[in-house]
C-alpha cells in the first residue's frame, strides 16, 4: 500500500464527520442526504458510493430469496416464533453493516460493531437440522442451485449448518444481480460474515 493510500484509508476510518454519520444510520442504508454528506466527506470514494446505493436497491428482493431458499431446507416455523420476520431482520442487518463497512473499507469495523454481537446471539438458539422432503415432494420441487453450499453445510456442526448456508447463499444471490464492480466490492465483507457467523 503506497502512503497515499495509508493515508486516505486512515482518514475515512478515523474521521470524526465521517463516524458519526454512519453511528447516525446505525442499522439502516444511508438517506440521500447521508450519501451526499458521504460523498463530500470522500469523493475518492464515489464508486463505494455508487455500490452501496446499488446494494440498498437490491437488499429487500435479495435477501427475500435467501430466506425463501434456506426455509425450503431448514424448518425453522416449527422451532421458532416469527422466524421469516426476525430472519429477514438479521440478514438484512448483516447486509446494512456489510454495506457500511465496504463505504469505509473497514472489516474490522464490521467485525467488531456488528458480527462478534451477532455470533454470541445465533450460538444462543437451538437450530433446526435440514429436512429431506417427502419422497412425493422432491420428485416436483426444484432443486436449490449451488448443491455444493449444502453439501458443505453438512460437514459442519448442526448449530452452524443453516447459518452458514444462509449467508454463503446471501453472496451467490447478490453476486446474481450486482454488477460485476459492486460485487467485488462488497464480496469480501459478506465473506467475512460466513467466515465469523458460522465458525466454531
Amino acid at each position: 500500500m503506497s502512503t497515499l493510500d495509508a493515508v486516505l484509508k486512515s482518514k475515512l476510518r478515523d474521521d470524526a464527520q465521517i463516524r458519526s454519520l454512519f453511528s447516525e444510520a446505525e442499522s439502516r442504508h444511508l438517506t440521500t442526504e447521508e450519501f451526499s454528506q458521504y460523498r463530500s466527506l470522500a469523493p475518492q470514494f464515489k464508486d463505494r458510493e455508487v455500490a452501496a446505493r446499488e446494494i440498498m436497491d437490491a437488499q429487500l428482493a435479495v435477501v427475500a430469496k435467501t430466506i425463501k431458499q434456506v426455509f425450503s431446507l431448514y424448518p425453522y416455523p416449527k422451532y421458532h416464533e416469527l422466524p421469516l420476520e426476525k430472519c429477514m431482520r438479521d440478514v438484512g442487518y448483516v447486509s446494512i453493516y456489510a454495506t457500511h463497512s465496504m463505504m469505509m473499507d473497514d472489516p474490522d469495523w464490521f467485525r467488531d460493531k456488528l458480527l462478534i454481537w451477532l455470533k454470541t446471539i445465533l450460538q444462543s438458539f437451538s437450530y433446526p437440522a435440514r429436512e429431506e422432503p417427502d419422497p412425493a415432494i422432491a420428485l416436483t420441487r426444484k432443486p436449490l442451485p449451488y448443491p455444493e453450499i449444502t453439501e458443505h453445510a453438512d460437514t459442519l456442526p448442526k448449530g452452524q449448518r443453516s447459518i452458514y448456508e444462509t449467508y454463503s447463499r446471501l453472496i451467490i444471490n447478490y453476486e446474481e444481480v450486482l454488477t460485476a464492480k459492486t460485487f467485488k466490492m462488497i464480496r469480501p465483507h459478506l465473506q467475512l460474515a460466513v467466515d465469523i457467523l458460522s465458525s466454531d
